[in-house]
């Protein structure tokens, strides 16, 4: 008969151990391998323990720093002390299936379902994830009226994955209405004039389909009009399209940014309605685990987290914590190498080894397509491909828009390639992506998707990885080292060097990376001991929180309060505070979310403050007055204007190379990224030496891109690039027309004024009504244009000869750049279709 050592033990004492490191060494159930706490683990949970009464906290570890154990441990001391239920959030369902599986090697007691009893009572961990907490359905329960489910005190909630958890918050937030919804031509109609009175071009391209036109619905007219809006949308408030966002964004309509685009009416409030979830907004301790999170203000503005919390960050000691990564930009070391060789090599190593990329649309992904194993975009096969990655050799896997989330630990991704930054995809992220495309704000933000991505392949201390970067945009964020100073203090250890391993590889083809690529995919042993060194000291940045965060959020929760003069005066703070950071891209825009409360309160001082928002930000709403048109100023010297620009731009030749590069990057025959070309047209114009704008985005009349060019001459340029059609329609070409009327009209008869339209095909469809003599940049004259302008980027980068005008004017007429060149050699006349027989 066994001895019953049991019955010698005095109660449950492991339920009343509330600190962390002595409740680890004491769990009795640990299995093996989970003898000790690593160094960062314990060091984080003793900085914990002494905080343990902050609501807000956030703990910072690299990848691979074992932020999942930390978690846990912290919720079965909240349950210990008596600050349950407690709540485990996932950043996806595959995650939190792995959040299991370390509490049951662990030895704590969870469940996965928010009504079960063990999770009520406080007897176990609830790990589920985000997405099943935030939704207009939530098991959780709302505070609305009709909700389902009455609310599930919690009293502490650990968020892992705190970036990913933010973009899913955003997502379930939002109210989509699709096109073949009765609720939108209802709406479309409701709101046509002041949407036309607005941008009557963006509403054309709506009418033709073009998904990548965004109106945005004057807040004026959204709040005036609210009780009519009400009635359209309250009559569907329990179908599919509304019933998982209606409950938590019904009664906040006043206050909501309302975009119509081709696909869907989009409706989002300013900040996430989170007060409308107790579970989550009411609980006494919240903790934040993240590796990645470059601005930690979203915390604020998406959670209601206490800014100088949150300010205060929990890190380890050392940021040393990290595995091996070699990242590498393979077009940057030569510029010669071309995408088909990159993607050549990379299936040549897949035959060996998992590799994986990670692209931000299914049209780059459709380039992968040949050297693809397996290409995925949706939550589930996503799911699926990293648990076939995870077993073994997969081959080389395409995943679609899926920057974080993932882990793709060892043998499951041994080669990374991030092909390209992420974009925005939904009207509302187009629209702000246009308003603040080169803003700090903007840049943190792509800096921050960028490094979750390239922390996919690397998912602990012992592991390795090879990254590929390609993309002009992409190669040129890391570059600028006023950008790249923002990345967590291990990533910029690892990209330096990753740079003195440049170096040595600059000229080299694609098949001479193949050599230095396996030895650090075959655990080399130098390798490793470079990067342990440049690692050693290094420690965690500073908490950045920005001053306009805390303003947002406040003017948020004043107006659901029913507060508006009070909101609009947190939003007017948030606007000067981006001002004091000399930010006017984003103080411009966040001037439209002041005068959208303001307007409550005092309409007139609202057009006021969106007036003054738009001599910030060209991108804002039109005021309803309108916009005085201002004429674009004619250049000076070409030569001359260009060498202005270029060195007030570009410090050295290679950024001058890259940023140029970038450019050119973004004029693409890109259905989803049209805005992107507009604006990249207008800013080539800069670069050659003429004076250019965007009369349409700007003033709401006119061109897409305008360059004036001397002489009184015009050229008024639409950009069609999205267009897929073998012929140039009835409307593009009846756009351009009006286009270049509206060019005289303002410049006056006496201008020369030359039509040209961006478009696949130079052939004009018999029913639209060209302008005289209309141009055509053409696929092929596209390609040479921008064939040219790599040439003479190379000229004038080499040396810095840009900073000399004889030496640009020279580079100017050799590649037929200048006034007299472009138009004979990039542009040809467009061909009306004849009349049928």
């Amino acid at each position: 008969m066994a001895f019953d050592f049991e019955s010698l033990s005095v109660g449950d004492t492991l339920s009343t151990i509330i600190d962390p490191v002595t409740l680890f060494d004491s769990l009795p159930n640990k299995r093996p391998g989970y003898g000790y706490l690593r160094a960062v683990q314990q060091a984080v949970l003793e900085q914990w323990s002494d905080r343990r009464g902050v609501r807000d906290v956030v703990i910072k570890t690299n990848t691979g720093g074992g932020k999942t154990v930390v978690g846990l441990i912290i919720l079965q001391c909240c349950l210990n002390e008596g600050k349950g239920p407690a709540l485990y959030l996932a950043p996806t369902p595959d995650l939190a299936l792995r959040v299991l599986e370390e509490a049951a090697n662990l030895g704590i007691a969870t469940v996965d379902d928010p009504q079960a009893t063990k999770f009520l009572r406080s007897e176990a961990i609830c790990v589920t994830t985000m997405n099943v907490l935030v939704n207009g359905k939530t098991r959780f329960g709302l505070t609305v009226s009709g909700s389902r489910h009455r609310p599930v005190p919690v009293g502490s909630v650990v968020v892992d994955d705190a970036h990913a958890a933010l973009a899913m918050t955003e997502e379930k937030t939002r109210l989509v209405i699709p096109n073949d919804h009765e609720a939108y031509g209802k709406l479309l109609d409701l709101f046509e004039e002041d949407l036309r009175t607005q941008n009557l071009k963006a509403v054309l391209d709506i009418e033709d389909g073009d998904y990548t036109a965004v109106a945005a619905v004057p807040f004026w007219a959204w709040q005036d009009k609210q009780e009519n809006a009400l009635q359209i949308l309250h009559p569907y408030r329990q179908t599919d399209a509304f019933e998982w966002s209606w409950p938590l964004v019904g009664d906040l309509l006043p206050w909501c940014q309302v975009v119509v685009t081709a696909g869907a009416f989009e409706i989002m409030p300013p900040c996430p309605p989170i007060e409308k979830i107790p579970s989550f907004a009411d609980a006494g301790r919240r903790v934040y685990l993240t590796a990645t999170l470059a601005d930690d203000s979203v915390l604020v503005t998406h959670f209601d987290a206490d800014p100088t919390s949150v300010a205060s960050s929990i890190v380890p000691p050392s940021a040393a914590d990290l595995g091996d990564r070699l990242i590498l930009a393979p077009q940057d070391l030569n510029p010669q190498i071309t995408h088909d060789q990159v993607r050549a090599l990379v299936r040549s190593i897949a035959d060996e080894h998992n590799v994986v990329v990670l692209v931000p649309s299914k049209r780059q992904a459709e380039v992968w397509a040949p050297e693809a194993n397996l290409t995925v975009s949706k939550a589930d096969d996503i799911t699926a491909a990293v648990a076939r990655l995870t077993r073994g050799r997969v081959g080389l896997v395409v995943i679609i828009n899926r920057y974080d989330g993932i882990d793709l630990p060892d043998e499951a991704c041994r080669l990374l390639v991030i092909d390209s930054l992420p974009f925005a995809y939904n009207g509302l992220e187009r629209r702000e992506a246009v308003a603040l495309r080169d803003s700090d704000a903007m840049v943190t933000r792509q800096l921050q998707r960028l490094e979750q991505g390239m922390g996919r392949g690397v998912r602990s201390r012992d592991d390795r990885c090879v990254v590929l970067l390609l993309g002009e945009q992409l190669i040129q964020l890391l570059s600028h080292p006023a950008y790249s100073d923002r990345l967590s203090g291990a990533t910029h250890a690892q990209l330096d060097v990753s740079r003195v391993v440049a170096s040595r590889l600059e000229g080299k083809t694609a098949e001479e990376l193949r050599p230095v690529i396996a030895q650090v995919i075959g655990n080399d042993v130098g390798f490793r001991k470079l990067t342990r060194q440049k690692l050693t000291g290094v420690t965690y940045s500073p908490a950045s929180v920005s001053e306009t965060a805390a303003h947002l959020r406040s003017a948020y929760n004043h107006a659901v309060a029913g507060r508006p003069r009070e909101a609009a005066g947190q939003a007017q703070t948030a606007v000067e505070a981006a001002r004091n950071d000399r930010d006017a891209a984003l103080a411009g825009w966040l001037g439209e979310t002041y005068a959208t409360y303001l307007h409550a309160v005092d309409p007139l001082a609202a057009q006021q403050a969106l007036t003054d928002a738009g001599r910030l930000n060209n991108a804002v709403l039109k005021p309803r007055a309108g916009v005085e048109y201002n004429r674009i100023t004619p250049p000076s010297y070409q030569a001359q204007q260009a060498v202005d620009y270029l060195t007030a731009r570009y410090s050295t030749g290679q950024e001058l190379t890259l940023g140029l590069a970038v450019v050119l990057a973004d004029i693409d025959w890109d259905a989803t990224r049209t805005p992107e070309a507009e604006a990249s047209l207008a800013d080539l114009g800069r670069h050659l030496g003429f004076t250019a704008q965007m009369p349409e985005r700007d003033f709401k009349i006119g061109s897409d891109v305008l360059w004036s060019v001397g002489s009184h001459t015009y050229w008024v340029i639409e950009a069609k690039t999205g267009s897929k059609t073998a012929a140039i329609g009835k409307h593009d070409i009846n756009q351009l027309a009006g286009s270049t009327n509206w060019c005289r009209t303002e410049y006056g008869t006496d201008a020369t004024v030359v039509p040209i339209i961006v478009h696949q095909s130079h052939i004009i469809s018999r029913e639209g009504t060209p302008p005289p003599s209309a141009r055509v940049i053409n696929v092929q004259k596209l390609k040479g244009l921008k064939a040219a302008v790599y040439q003479f980027m190379r000229a004038v980068a080499d040396g810095d000869r840009y900073r000399t005008p004889a030496e640009v004017e020279k580079q100017l007429t050799e590649f037929k750049l200048n006034t007299t060149g472009f138009i004979e050699a990039f542009t040809q006349l467009g061909y009306r279709e004849p009349l049928s027989p």
